[in-house]
């Protein structure tokens, strides 16, 4: 059997990021975006979604203070 070393994952990520620009994370977010985009939701829909939670929240809440 196979040991596999854990790490940390956090102190893994720093190192690698430190070494990255602006720019690099830029053109790699443009990258996915592109390469996902049938699966991204437009900036429409993300307001869309972000209403329909705020309201079902608030639905919950009233449930909640009439004691239904």
């Amino acid at each position: 059997m196979t040991t596999v070393k854990r790490g940390n994952w956090t102190e893994d990520r720093k190192e690698v990021l430190k070494n990255l620009t602006g720019a690099e994370i830029d053109a790699g977010i443009m990258r996915l975006q592109e390469e996902y985009a049938e699966t991204l939701l437009s900036p429409e829909e993300i307001q869309e979604k972000a209403l329909q939670a705020r309201e079902a929240q608030t639905a919950k809440r009233r449930v909640e203070l009439v004691g239904a």
